[in-house]
């Protein structure tokens, strides 16, 4: 029972479902914030596509190439060029880009420097805090790398707008290039529009954290409404189920009659499997009950029949075919060595014949009930055996066989103080006995020993019948 309880409370179903229901929230949790996160970062990036976008065409309207090809090449700025640094100063006021910028990636030879051609500025930066603005003709030699500079060249070759991550000496930005051309068509320039990720990804983070709250609360709510579910109706349940089961199987180690075996049926209220369950099993300890006490009543039927079958209906003892049923046993003990002593007395009953012939048969078995009557009594520790209409056997067991000679003088008195009495010729048996000894040395099986002792009665009867003739 002990060994029960232990594994009853290995793995216990409630504690399973409040893991299962805290690991599936934590799953859902990490799925959802990573996709959230993917997701926000898409829509933003989307939307500074979009800003980009839309700041390079409103650009690019204003811009007069061929001017700003030759402020390049002269290093002069010109009218339309101060004209042009002041819109692209108002763009940076009015739609607020990180940075807005026209360079162009010098030569191969060159290796990461960058010509600056003009960059808008705000008010503030550009007319009282002016350190570290850029100007015309401005070259810029350790803000980007190599393979940035490479990049530009290799979009410097592009019609559309290409757009890409950039971490420089600036920060970490969203930048859109669009190429400038000539009146000729010939690529001069990159007009360069860059957002700040930094503050978007700060935004990204906040809002997926956001989201995130929003699901652990929910998360914790259904957890906590799936749990108090689950004991209402699984776990609580079965666990009220499986002590029923328990007390039921210890009380059917320590109950004797099946009348006391009792399922203790939980009481619950639940309309689902689990107290269809219950029904079941109460169902199926009732029928067990029946079962085991139509098995009981078979028994003692079978039992009863076994006796009627084994036992002589005149006198009780036992018959021929309990005799062959012993004798077959005690050979297999024999052989097995597990018993080294056995007796064996052949009794055979004179006179019934003439008491039959005599007084009727009636009398006759009042002959043979009176004998069986004075050899139980004496022979208390031995059974019995009928195997003929006056033959009977004794196979002598226990203290019957320590005691055998002492118990056969006690017979022979019983007889003759019947036989010297005022009794009636059916009321004193006449007895030839017959004994004999399990011998190893001379006997194989009991039948060996039953023909010696049953040679012995024969030779008794002889001298009985030469004695009355005397």
């Amino acid at each position: 029972m002990d060994n029960m309880e232990n594994k009853r409370i290995q793995r216990p179903l409630k504690k399973s479902i409040q893991y299962g229901c805290i690991v599936f929230v934590l799953v859902l949790c990490v799925f959802l914030g990573v996709s959230i996160y993917f997701n926000y970062k898409n829509l933003f990036i989307k939307q500074s596509q979009d800003h980009i976008r839309q700041i390079i065409n409103y650009v690019i309207g204003y811009i007069d190439n061929d001017d700003l090809k030759q402020c390049m090449e002269t290093n002069v700025e010109s009218p339309k060029y101060k004209e042009m640094m002041a819109f692209l100063d108002d763009v940076k006021e009015d739609l607020d880009p990180q940075y807005l910028y026209v360079i162009k990636p010098l030569s191969e030879d060159d290796g990461n420097h960058v010509l600056v051609l003009l960059s808008a500025e705000n008010y503030y930066d550009r007319y009282e805090y002016t350190e570290g603005n850029l100007y015309l003709g401005d070259v810029l030699e350790d803000e980007y790398t190599k393979e940035e500079v490479d990049q530009m060249r290799v979009i410097m070759g592009e019609k559309d707008i290409v757009f890409m991550e950039s971490i420089t000496y600036w920060g970490h930005s969203y930048c859109g290039y669009y190429t400038l051309h000539d009146s000729t068509g010939a690529p001069y320039a990159i007009l360069g529009v860059d957002i700040d990720l930094t503050q978007m990804s700060k935004d990204i983070l906040y809002k997926t954290l956001g989201n995130l709250v929003i699901i652990i609360i929910t998360g914790a709510a259904f957890i906590f409404g799936f749990i108090t579910w689950a004991s209402k109706n699984i776990t609580d349940p079965i666990e009220m189920l499986e002590r029923s089961a328990i007390r039921y199987i210890k009380r059917s180690r320590e109950v004797s009659s099946p009348e006391m075996l009792i399922f203790e049926k939980p009481d619950l209220n639940i309309k689902n499997e689990v107290e269809s369950l219950s029904n079941t099993i109460n169902q199926m300890t009732e029928d067990m009950k029946d079962y085991m006490f139509r098995i009981i009543s078979a028994e003692k039927e079978t039992i009863h029949m076994k006796e009627v079958a084994n036992t002589d209906s005149l006198t009780g003892v036992k018959n021929k075919l309990a005799y062959d049923d012993e004798v077959k046993q005690l050979d297999i003990r024999l052989k097995g060595n597990l018993i080294n002593e056995l007796g064996v007395i052949m009794m055979d009953v004179n006179y019934l014949k003439k008491i039959n012939d005599t007084y009727g048969h009636k009398y006759g078995d009042l002959l043979i009930q009176n004998f069986c009557s004075i050899v139980c009594d004496i022979f208390v520790h031995s059974p019995v055996y009928r195997i003929g209409g006056d033959e009977f056997v004794i196979i002598l067991q226990k203290n019957d066989l320590a005691n055998s000679d002492k118990l056969l003088k006690e017979f022979e008195k019983a007889l003759n103080e019947r036989a010297s009495g005022e009794f009636n010729p059916w009321e004193a048996p006449s007895v030839a006995v017959g004994v004999a000894y399990y011998d190893r040395n001379k006997d194989t099986d009991v039948e060996d020993v039953f023909r010696r002792a049953d040679d012995a009665m024969y030779e008794r009867k002889k001298e009985m019948k030469a004695e009355r003739l005397d």
